[in-house]
């Protein structure tokens, strides 16, 4: 039997988050916390279940979380999701244990906790340390998600490794993976997304020549060799750290049969984002696509976004409005108002921007539909076209 998990989220836009004072207490420093674990040889990394439940809420302090549903009223005695200060709530919680117990070589970024040591004796030890001090609080652990005594760990977007430090090669998987521009509107979306990161690019100008110069398809040598270069030196460009001065920006786009994102800093890359619609997906109206893309990108880059205010760019100007959190009004939508209520945690400005304006996640989306449809049409012909039947069972069995 498929059994759904459900996340239980109340909307609190209008009572208690209206009213809260924000908590000022601060999240951990990414950089810090990524170049501490590096000095380690071995981790481990803690998923905890349900990790914001696992937060006690004052007696005193529970009515004020209290909702209607069928016809009775019910409180939490745990930290629910969708309050204001979830987030620094739980940091203040999970610290305050790792500062009260003097837990050594563990390191908590709200929910992500490492455990490392500098050698296996020593990690192994820190790990008993931090099971017994989560049985003591009764802190319940995932441990399908957790990971124990590894070499090499992804935390934060990076890649740690042997006392080594690297972007999460998964920020840029999206962007090496697109296949040359195999007609004239790719080419022109290929040639949008490199001129918008042209300043981080040297000599842009004379590599993005080749293709400009592009009149016939598939492309040259010249014109497949800059296309490869171009995406190696915008990779080359992405930020290994995220400097905590700046904002970060979500840059967000669907086609009919993908979505994507885009993360940058100053104009700059940070991490890229796409993937293919499931067939249920694309029958969404266009506004849910936009939404998904949207929602998608946000939990993909929650270590990114947690605790920090950021600037939300969509193409679709009625979500602009519906993900806007100054505006209470309830969305006729369920489907969009599930995902409004998820993201009451985050803080964040959203504003709309003309997708001929969306350069790098308008092209993502539409060359990575593309992409996909070129990989079955050439998979087709190389299997003498089969037929649908037997097409469908072949990759099935892959």
């Amino acid at each position: 039997m498929l059994i759904i998990k459900k996340r239980m989220v109340i909307d609190y836009s209008n009572t208690i988050n209206k009213f809260t004072e924000l908590d000022a207490y601060p999240a951990p420093c990414v950089e810090e916390v990524i170049s501490e674990v590096a000095k380690y040889s071995h981790f481990s990394t803690i998923d905890l279940e349900s990790a914001y439940h696992q937060v006690p809420i004052c007696a005193d302090e529970r009515p004020f979380t209290a909702f209607e549903a069928c016809g009775r009223l019910y409180q939490f005695t745990r930290l629910p999701f969708g309050v204001t200060n979830g987030v620094p709530a739980f940091q203040k919680f999970i610290d305050k244990i790792v500062d009260t117990e003097k837990l050594c070589g563990v390191h908590c970024y709200i929910d992500d906790i490492t455990i490392g040591g500098r050698n296996k004796v020593e990690h192994d030890e820190n790990l008993n340390k931090f099971l017994e001090v989560a049985k003591k609080y009764n802190i319940k652990l995932n441990e399908k998600k957790s990971k124990f005594s590894t070499t090499s760990i992804k935390l934060l977007g990076h890649l740690i490794s042997e006392g080594s430090i690297k972007p999460d090669p998964d920020r840029l998987k999206p962007l090496l993976e697109i296949s040359p521009p195999s007609d004239k509107g790719s080419l022109q979306r290929i040639v949008g997304m490199f001129a918008y990161y042209s300043k981080w690019i040297p000599r842009f100008s004379e590599k993005i020549r080749p293709l400009m110069n592009s009149k016939s398809f598939p492309l040259s040598k010249e014109a497949t060799s800059a296309f490869s270069k171009l995406k190696r030196d915008i990779a080359n460009s992405l930020l290994v750290c995220v400097d905590p001065k700046f904002p970060l920006v979500v840059e967000t786009d669907a086609s009919d049969v993908a979505i994507s994102a885009a993360l940058t800093q100053n104009g700059r890359p940070v991490a890229f984002f796409t993937r293919t619609l499931t067939e249920s997906e694309k029958k969404y109206p266009a506004i849910e696509k936009e939404a998904t893309a949207i929602i998608e990108s946000i939990r993909k880059w929650r270590h990114f976004l947690c605790n920090r205010h950021f600037k939300l760019i969509t193409d679709q100007e009625a979500l602009s409005f519906m993900f806007n959190l100054q505006h209470t009004s309830k969305i006729k939508n369920d489907k969009i108002q599930r995902w409004r209520l998820e993201m009451s945690c985050y803080s964040f400005d959203i504003s709309y921007r003309p997708g001929s304006l969306n350069k790098v996640a308008d092209a993502l989306s539409r060359i990575c539909g593309a992409t996909n449809h070129d990989e079955l049409y050439n998979l087709h012909k190389s299997l003498c076209h089969p037929g649908v039947t037997r097409m469908y069972h072949w990759i099935k069995s892959k």
